[in-house]
């Protein structure tokens, strides 16, 4: 399976099941995180996994936003969530604003 295709079920999946991500919501972010910042920094390098054409910074953004936007709803009820999601994806959202992200 090529990578933007799994970034686009996993966006289908979101906005299927919004109600339900939150508690998977963490562990998402930080998987995509990591593979947005992998992919930055080994940008080039023919050895790694992640060096492939299919793999769209654009796409692993677009999913982050979508898991964000789809606990935005449920934000009052877990006041701590965005604050813990905004701890992971710092360091990708900060690579965003190099000239490597």
């Amino acid at each position: 399976m090529e990578f933007d295709e799994l970034v686009d079920a996993l966006r289908k999946l979101v906005e299927v099941f919004s109600d339900e991500v939150a508690p998977y919501a963490k562990s998402l972010c930080i998987k995509l995180s990591d593979a947005f910042i992998r992919m930055c920094k080994n940008k080039g390098d023919p050895d790694d996994e992640f060096c492939d054409e299919a793999l769209s910074a654009e796409g692993l953004m677009k999913a982050i936003r979508r898991v964000l936007e789809s606990i935005y709803i449920i934000a009052d009820q877990q006041p701590n969530l965005y604050p813990e999601l905004e701890q992971i994806l710092q360091q990708s959202l900060l690579l965003c604003f190099t000239p490597d992200g």
